[in-house]
């Protein structure tokens, strides 16, 4: 019996393949073009993630190594520390992803590229699909092709960093939402289920992600009502799959309950102190942890993490007034441009010369406002305050804009997963221009195509 291969026939998958293949051959002459080398002696999240992967794929655990950590001259940052301790500073997700593709390929740094061109290129076809559910098919082929070119989206691909696989995971999260949870009256169980470890899973590539259960369980109450209980039940089981082993491994190796990680509080002490000015500091960093000396790497660690935590807190207490004025602040940095892409593929190995940096950051900000204005100017075509589907999407804005404008600190790597809904919200905007276009034009040729009118009379001399 022959299997049915019908649905590869489909308007909609043909289009979302489309989008893939053009997507995926951006990013794959991105990668074989730029490649940054996060073994160069680099100092940035690329070490990171590339050291632990390579560790986990020996073995070793997830761990930190102090020996790989050096500053621009290229001395050692820990010089008297060579010993792999047990580590939860950033969530360990796409280390593990990374390092299975390391264990299959001899820690083949082309390879973990040409994962997050995979991961990037379905990121757009998601990005298709959902739009088209929302809206209509023109919208999803615009969403997708204007996500598979956008250029901070597409620049991240070369560069080993988690923002990439998140992208993946985050869309692949809206995609169930929206055509199997909250467009549905009765939604599978199973589904939301896996929709729970799907979300623990993906803030465990991205930790401050972690919060947006809460944020869908709430919308499961706003969808289901009444019937919401078993849903909520399921949504909150899955997330234990995946949340459970984590914090009992923490438990375990570090001494401590620790269902995140252990650098938030970190994190939460730069963007809550005297000195602060709303976006990363790394004095911030080394003045937290001065106390420590002496310790070792693991205690200091956990100290640095709930001394972090507590600081924050308390500054915040004692200074309301500061912290309403540091919020304009975070947001300022969170939007103040698209340069990320650009310049995490610089690096202190520089790919592209400063003139030609700049014009990149420009015209990547440029884009992004762009979409940003036409996302606003068609809110009355997709704001509908009752259909989840669209809040499931849209919840993604205000979530990241309170997450890293009020609770952490503002910096424009963080606006990455607003990519996402921004550029669906656009779609309708550009669909809509497009038709007015094309009826334009129909009304002026009589209704002839542009090319019946060019087989006729030819194309215009240059």
């Amino acid at each position: 019996m022959r299997p049915d291969l019908s649905w590869t026939r489909q308007h909609a998958f043909r289009w979302a393949l489309v989008v893939f293949v053009v997507a995926l051959g951006l990013r794959l002459f991105i990668v074989s073009s730029v490649h940054p080398n996060p073994r160069d002696g680099r100092y940035d999240d690329s070490v990171w993630y590339d050291t632990t992967a390579r560790h986990l794929a020996a073995g070793d655990g997830y761990v930190f190594d102090p020996t790989v950590w050096k500053t621009a001259t290229g001395d050692r940052i820990y010089p008297n520390d060579d010993a792999l301790t047990p580590t939860a500073l950033w969530p360990p997700g796409y280390s593990l992803t990374l390092a299975a593709v390391y264990k299959l390929t001899g820690n083949s740094i082309l390879a973990g590229r040409l994962l997050n061109a995979l991961f990037g290129a379905l990121t757009a076809a998601l990005v298709y699909l959902i739009a088209r559910k929302l809206f209509d098919p023109a919208a999803g082929v615009i969403a997708g092709f204007t996500l598979a070119f956008l250029p901070g989206h597409a620049l991240f691909t070369t560069v080993l960093l988690s923002e990439t696989y998140f992208g993946f995971l985050l869309t692949l999260l809206l995609a169930v939402s929206v055509y199997f949870v909250f467009g549905r009256s009765r939604p599978n169980l199973l589904i939301i289920f896996a929709l729970g470890a799907l979300t623990a899973f993906a803030g465990y590539v991205r930790g401050e992600f972690l919060a947006y259960g809460g944020f869908l369980a709430v919308l499961l109450i706003f969808h289901l009502r009444l019937r919401a209980i078993l849903p909520l039940l399921a949504l909150a089981a899955g997330a234990a799959l995946v949340v459970t082993p984590w914090t009992v491994r923490n438990r375990i190796q570090l001494g401590e309950t620790i269902v995140g990680t252990t650098g938030s509080g970190r994190v939460m002490f730069q963007g809550h102190n005297d000195l602060t000015d709303g976006g990363p500091s790394l004095e911030a960093f080394y003045r937290l942890e001065e106390h420590y000396k002496g310790l070792s790497l693991k205690e200091i660690e956990l100290k640095a993490n709930r001394d972090g935590a507590k600081q924050a807190r308390e500054w915040a207490m004692d200074h309301k007034l500061e912290e309403l004025r540091l919020i304009p602040k975070r947001m300022y940095r969170l939007f103040r441009s698209d340069e990320s892409g650009v310049t995490w593929v610089q690096g202190n190995r520089p790919w592209f010369g400063p003139d030609g940096a700049d014009r990149l950051i420009k015209f990547s900000s440029a884009v992004f406002y762009g979409l940003i204005a036409l996302a606003l100017a068609s809110w009355p075509l997709w704001w509908k305050t009752r259909d989840t589907r669209k809040w499931a999407v849209f919840g993604i804005v205000p979530f990241y804009m309170i997450v890293f404008g009020v609770l952490f600190i503002g910096d424009p790597r963080y606006h990455y997963a607003l990519y996402f809904p921004i550029v669906i919200f656009a779609a309708p905007a550009l669909a809509a221009i497009g038709r007015i276009t094309a009826d334009n034009f129909r009304s002026i040729s009589g209704g002839r195509s542009l090319g019946s009118i060019l087989r006729t009379y030819g194309t215009p001399a240059p």
